[in-house]
């Protein structure tokens, strides 16, 4: 099949593996392993082809000089002969591989869409049932990690990694923290709902719950929107028996009945099918601030808990130097214990010395990045837009959709930073059930209150903070 015979084809090609998720959602294991093998030939027959081209620019300025100065070029002219030759192999190579990937397109329904934002938009689609029947559900307390739950968590077009049952563990042998996970079922003893609860009690900062801490969002879910309300006052109810002072619930949704604040919003990025695509749809100078730190060869390591000292060197001192205290390295490494394949370590090191890190998690098409630091002394190099640059491609081989920046305040430097990249905002809602009280919680270091151990806290050593800061951060939502 020629190419020009496929309305679109040139777009297909261009994000190929994209494209298949889309078209073919409930692809088996064969068809889809036969799919990812096409589309790593391509990548790989297009490198070979970019590099030929270099090849015989060189060669051709070769030649010319040759001529220019009345030097022999014929073993030149022959070297350029066998590089057309390999390139015009390629080219075939190249040209039958990609009519594969348009085979698997040709009998599939046209008609649907192609455009990223509207495949992003159709997958988040939040009930997958139209039936209200909140009144007929039982809502219990799940007590171990449990199967049944992740299915649930696995299939829901609303959920997040952080809705797993595993963070049940990570946060108890981490922090020794207690957990409420709520789930609903219906009369078959379905699940139909779950909602993660995390409770943190300190003098300082209050007895609290929250869906999740330290992450982006972990609100209720459901089969429908009653049955998300049904859990929540549950949840209430609970807390209200226990004399907890507020709850939090992290949300990207509105609930009208509950007070929010909508100051943060999540910044997701929409990724194409091939680096190359990526690549081409950055401005002159995002490329350029790429390319910076590239110059000074830098060892790029993505593995897993290998990595996991140089990691925690870079992240709790980048943290002390911003005022904040760093979590646990047994918060990371419990993290990649109870996630595998679902989170990774990426390391840049300059030197023989780590400069930038990150933490990455990745749940059904998106990948995000909870934790990502840089070493001070390593910004004039632009090493941080090397770790980004890095973690998106990896996003895309490992068949993301999506990349989660994290969140940011609107318009603040953070914000401006991720926007660079292409990442759009998504709105985030945190509601609020209160107690006794009528003030919502303001626990972030913009309250001035906190000012001033903000700044003692950049002038402790490094190693203080390692040991001082877990034992507050654990209760700091």
């Amino acid at each position: 099949m020629s190419n020009q015979k496929m309305p679109q084809a040139k777009q297909v090609l261009l994000e190929a593996m994209a494209q298949f998720r889309a078209r073919f959602p409930d692809a088996d294991v064969d068809k889809k392993s036969e799919f990812g093998e096409l589309c790593n030939q391509q990548q790989a027959l297009k490198k070979q082809n970019r590099e030929i081209q270099i090849k015989t620019k060189v060669i051709s300025r070769k030649i010319g000089e040759a001529k220019k100065n009345n030097q022999p070029a014929t073993e030149l002219i022959q070297v350029m002969q066998a590089q057309s030759a390999e390139a015009k192999q390629l080219e075939a190579a190249l040209e039958s591989i990609e009519n594969k990937i348009l085979d698997f397109f040709a009998s599939s329904d046209t008609s649907e869409p192609h455009n990223k934002k509207a495949r992003v938009l159709a997958a988040n689609q939040r009930y997958p049932s139209a039936v209200d029947n909140a009144d007929r559900i039982t809502i219990a307390l799940l007590d171990k990690e449990d199967r049944e739950w992740d299915d649930y968590v696995a299939k829901h077009p609303a959920a997040s990694i952080h809705h797993r049952s595993q963070w049940r563990d990570v946060l108890k042998k981490t922090y020794s923290i207690e957990s409420f996970y709520f789930f609903a079922r219906n009369e078959q003893q379905k699940i139909v709902g779950v909602l993660p609860l995390v409770r943190l009690s300190s003098r300082l900062f209050g007895d609290l719950l929250v869906s999740m801490p330290y992450f982006q969002r972990a609100g209720a879910i459901a089969d429908h929107p009653s049955i998300e309300t049904a859990l929540m006052q549950a949840a209430n109810e609970q807390a209200a028996q226990l004399g907890i002072g507020h709850i939090e619930y992290r949300d990207d949704i509105l609930r009208e009945w509950l007070p929010s604040q909508s100051n943060k919003v999540n910044m997701v990025l929409a990724l194409p099918g091939s680096e190359e695509a990526l690549w081409q749809g950055f401005s002159a100078k995002l490329r350029a601030q790429i390319k910076r730190p590239q110059q000074l060869a830098p060892e790029v390591l993505i593995g897993g808990k290998e990595y996991l000292d140089d990691f925690y060197k870079v992240y709790s001192r980048n943290m002390r130097d911003l005022g904040s205290p760093s979590h646990s390295r047994r918060l990371v490494e419990n993290i990649l214990d109870r996630f595998p394949g679902s989170s990774w370590l990426i390391v840049i090191r300059m030197n023989n010395r780590p400069v930038s890190a990150g933490l990455l998690l990745g749940h059904g098409d998106t990948m995000e990045i909870p934790l990502a630091s840089t070493i001070r002394s390593a910004n004039p190099h632009s090493m941080n837009m090397l770790l980004y640059w890095e973690v998106l491609k990896l996003a895309i081989r490992q068949g993301y959709n999506q990349f989660d920046f994290g969140r940011s305040s609107k318009e603040a430097g953070t914000y401006r930073f991720k926007q660079q990249w292409g990442a759009q905002p998504k709105q985030l809602y945190w509601h609020y059930w209160l107690f006794n009280s009528k003030q919502l919680p303001a626990l972030n270091a913009a309250n001035p209150k906190y000012a001033l151990i903000i700044y003692l806290w950049k002038k402790l050593p490094v190693r203080l903070t390692q040991w001082l800061g877990p034992l507050i951060v654990k209760n700091i939502p």
